[in-house]
């Protein structure tokens, strides 16, 4: 009997402290501290006596210091993982502005190789179509050339082409104007018919004014009924010689 009373007068006392305990500054500290001395309370009276009651109140203290440290834990790891979140959002951002430099310098580097090869290209490359004595049909031949070169400038929409259109002495200088604007309109269609944009193709008929063989030299005329197909990067329109 004497016994029971000791359990009760330890329990009434560690419940007593409880209740008249000075102000708690934590709002989860009276739960806790409540928890660890229930606990206590429960494994002194399983233990019975007084030597169960100091161990029923130790083992709620180590209860609830348990778990004080595993909320610290709990609590430097969320701060851990949130400073390493920001960390990798940071060094994301730092490759993505690498990334783009690097392809804006890349891309810049290519425009400029693609500028010096079209202006090489546009320096460089001429074609020129003949034709009968007073005729604008193309021959065959020619006729492949000018797919083949509307075919390949499909692929380069920076080049401009300008058609020269020229005739021989033989005629007036009225008809061979109109000849030789004839001959370029016809280079022109074939390569409307390849593929080209019309805004692209400049034509220019000259007549006999550049004929470059001597009046007479009936063989040297050919070299004169011609259009020439130049190249250039821009819309001027020039008078290949």
């Amino acid at each position: 009997m004497i016994k029971y009373l000791v359990i009760g007068a330890v329990f009434l006392c560690l419940f007593n402290i409880t209740a008249h305990a000075g102000p708690v500054t934590e709002k989860a500290k009276p739960n806790k501290d409540a928890i660890g001395l229930g606990l206590g309370a429960i494994i002194g009276g399983l233990i019975a006596g007084p030597p169960g009651a100091i161990i029923g109140a130790a083992g709620g203290a180590w209860y609830e210091d348990k778990q004080d440290k595993k909320e610290t834990r709990l609590t430097t790891l969320k701060q851990k993982l949130l400073e390493k979140q920001s960390e990798l959002t940071t060094l994301q951002g730092e490759f993505a502005a690498v990334e783009n430099k690097q392809k804006g310098e890349l891309q810049k580097v290519k425009m400029e190789r693609q500028v010096s090869a079209l202006d090489k290209l546009s320096q460089g490359v001429t074609l020129t179509v003949y034709f009968r004595t007073n005729s604008f049909s193309i021959d065959p031949e020619n006729a492949g050339r000018i797919e083949h070169l509307a075919s390949y400038l499909q692929t380069l929409p920076e080049i401009q082409i300008n058609l020269d259109g020229y005739s021989d002495r033989r005629g007036t200088d009225e008809y061979n104007l109109q000849l030789s604007q004839e001959r370029a309109g016809a280079v022109r269609q074939a390569l409307l018919q390849g593929g080209l944009q019309a805004k692209r193709i400049h034509t220019h008929a000259y007549g006999e004014t550049m004929a470059k063989t001597a009046a007479g030299d009936k063989e040297g005329y050919v070299f004169d009924r011609r259009v020439i197909v130049h190249l250039s990067l821009d819309n001027e329109v020039y008078a290949v010689k």
